[in-house]
């Protein structure tokens, strides 16, 4: 599992959801570039995925975010948060660079 401390990690710029929403998918791509999961029979895609592109309809640009994230068995009985049965992708460090402002 990929460690966090909440207080030194994450850069302090960072005070809205939507902020840290596109931090996380797009530190969740940069460590984990070619892991995929099995979403179907014959279906895999990569479980992380994060981009800014551009929507000539509005003229804006826009990050898409797509995660895929195992959830344990144990969620259909558990009395937890649904977050709580999330498992790790791997268990890369965090760069220094996505601690920063």
């Amino acid at each position: 599992m990929t460690s966090i401390n909440l207080a030194s990690d994450i850069p302090s710029q960072i005070n809205t959801v939507e902020k840290l929403a596109a931090w996380c998918s797009q530190l969740l791509a940069t460590l984990n570039p070619s892991a995929t999961a099995i979403e179907g029979v014959g279906y895999t895609e990569r479980v992380a995925q994060s981009g800014v592109f551009y929507v000539a309809a509005d003229n804006k640009y826009r990050r898409l975010i797509r995660l895929s994230l195992e959830v344990s068995p144990d969620h259909e009985a558990g009395g937890l948060k649904p977050w709580q049965y999330v498992q790790e992708i791997s268990n890369t460090p965090i760069p220094a660079a996505f601690k920063s402002n």
